[in-house]
């Protein structure tokens, strides 16, 4: 086998391990909280991602957003540089 395959099962590994260690972590985390907290987070990430996703979409339709200001502008040409 070559060093790439060898370096590519070791990661899958060692991947395999992490969430094999997080589920078990959820799963003792979340039976030892009570349905109105597991409901509460549920319900908070929802409202937050609705949240992101209302912001990000009235972003992409405000006019003129797709074109960078002078500074935006002034900062990309000094990286590029």
């Amino acid at each position: 086998m070559s060093r790439t395959t060898v370096l590519q099962l070791i990661a899958a590994v060692i991947t395999i391990a992490v969430l094999a260690v997080l589920h078990q972590g959820l799963k003792w985390f979340l039976d030892r909280m009570s349905l109105d907290y597991m409901l509460g987070v549920i319900s908070g990430a929802v409202v937050v991602f609705l949240v992101w996703f209302l912001a990000e979409r009235q972003d992409r339709l405000r006019p003129g957003s797709g074109v960078p200001s002078a500074e935006q502008q002034s900062t990309r040409h000094t990286i590029d540089l």
